[in-house]
This record gives structure tokens, C-alpha cells and sequence, in this order.
């Protein structure tokens, strides 16, 4: 129905390309079946991959569906463009995960493997929001007889499940840090290196391993340049945001101030 080579001749990666084919044919179903039709979960540099394909073709709307204003991972719902976007049913479910976690300092990582192990893959699963008691999830539909039914302990503490409403989500608290510091250049391993306490050869390595997200798109080349208001994100490190640019030193360094989320 598309002429997807065109359509997807600006994507390069593979999985830029995979995504793009996916939001294709979840397009294609929508025109064969005048029905909505949802994407997977999607980070903020795949939403803008696959809202620039959907803003190509005729005859289509979306809206992103993400549970909270603020979800970082969210599915770009694809429908008919004559359909009332508010009367677009929801495609996804919220749940509380309740458990004794007073003796457990339980993390992001803990809650993702628990739901994985499961047999659950990334794509299914929003964003997972972690309070001291308690934690909030954000999954497809699709996948809700199973979180329901098997979803029973979290690294061997017992959880009970409920569904709630959008109304009842508590919004992520973000710890900051504020990182002042300097570097000889706006490279990449250099930024990065210097908001997480790494050495830069280190850093260099990581991101030829493809285990750095600049902006969160996947960067293998350590001199790539970073920008003011920039995200850094290092797999299993944490992630680095460029605040502000606040000139020169007398060595002839750039000095910056960092923020380190955690």
C-alpha cells in the first residue's frame, strides 16, 4: 500500500528502519480496517521517528499514550483520521505494585526483570515508576492477564497487583545532582566521562559498544558533538543532562554544569 523505500530512505540504522516498517504496517491496518491500531512502547527519539512517517500519510491521525504527562515511554496510537482523538479507546493499562519493601531497597532494574522474567518483552511495558512503598507500571493491554495472573514477588519479596486510574499515578520524583566541572572539548566521552565520574578511555569504550544513548538514540563514535540541553544516558550508569555553558577557564577549557539524574 506505501512505498516504504521512500518513506524510510532517511532512517539508516537497522532498527530505525525496523521501527519505521513496524509504524508502516500498523498504518496499513488501520487503512484496511478502519480501526485503531497501537505501536509498541517508545522512547522519545523513536516517537519522533515514527510521528515523522504517520505526518506523511493521508487519511491517518495519532496520539501518544504514555499513562502521565511527563511518561517517557509511550505508544503512538494510530487511527482513521475522521475518529475524535479523545473517543480513541486507550490501549494501555496502570497498575500498583504493592509489597513490604521496608527491608528491601528495591530499584527500577529489580521491578523490569521481575515483569521480564515473566516472559514479558521491553516493548510491552511503559514506564515503571518506583516510590519507597510501592510502585506504579504503565503496560499494554495486551499483556494483562498475564501481569495479573503470574506477577506474584519482586527479587523474592511478594507483590499484590491492582489496577488504577490515570488520575491516581504519583509522578516520578527525579533526584539531581549538579555536577560543575570542565573539559577540553564538547565530545561526547568527554561530557560523559566527566558526569559520571568515569575515566574517558572507559567512556570511549562504552560508546563504541553501543552502550550510550545520545538524546536516546544509540551513538557509537566518542567525538560526536554534544549540545546544551542534551540527554546522556549510560547503560547501567545513569544519565547526564548539559545544563548550561558557562564559558571558558584560564587553561582554555569549556566549563559546564552538569546534572546527573538518578
Amino acid at each position: 500500500m506505501f512505498n516504504q523505500e521512500k518513506l524510510l530512505n532517511h532512517l539508516y540504522r537497522e532498527e530505525e528502519r525496523l521501527l519505521g516498517s513496524h509504524i508502516l504496517d500498523k498504518c496499513e491496518q488501520v487503512l484496511k480496517y478502519n480501526k485503531a491500531q497501537a505501536s509498541d512502547f517508545l522512547n522519545p527519539y523513536q516517537h519522533d521517528i515514527a510521528k515523522d512517517i504517520v505526518e506523511q500519510l493521508a487519511d491517518i491521525n495519532y496520539k501518544l499514550e504514555g499513562g502521565y504527562q511527563g511518561a517517557e515511554r509511550k505508544r503512538i496510537l494510530i487511527f482513521p483520521e475522521y475518529l475524535f482523538p479523545d473517543l480513541v479507546e486507550s490501549t494501555i493499562v496502570i497498575y500498583q505494585i504493592n509489597g513490604n519493601f521496608s527491608f528491601q531497597n528495591l530499584t527500577h532494574r529489580d521491578f523490569l526483570g521481575a515483569l521480564m522474567g515473566l516472559g514479558l518483552q521491553r516493548k510491552y511495558l511503559g514506564d515503571i515508576i518506583v516510590h519507597k512503598n510501592f510502585a506504579q507500571l504503565i503496560a499494554a493491554e495486551e499483556v494483562k492477564d498475564i501481569i495479573e495472573l503470574k506477577l506474584k514477588k519482586v527479587h523474592e519479596v511478594p507483590v499484590e497487583i491492582e489496577e488504577i486510574s490515570k488520575e491516581e499515578i504519583d509522578k516520578p520524583i527525579r533526584h539531581e545532582k549538579e555536577i560543575l566541572t570542565t573539559v577540553a572539548s564538547m565530545r561526547l566521552d568527554a561530557v560523559a566521562s566527566s558526569g559520571l565520574g568515569d575515566s574517558r578511555s572507559k567512556m570511549s569504550r562504552m560508546i563504541k559498544n553501543d552502550q550510550v544513548k545520545l538524546n536516546w538514540k544509540i551513538i557509537s563514535d566518542p567525538a560526536a558533538d554534544v549540545e546544551i540541553g542534551d540527554l546522556i544516558s549510560v547503560r547501567g550508569r545513569g544519565r547526564v543532562k548539559v545544563k548550561k555553558d558557562r564559558g571558558v577557564s584560564n587553561k582554555g577549557r569549556i566549563k559546564l554544569k552538569l546534572i546527573r539524574l538518578t
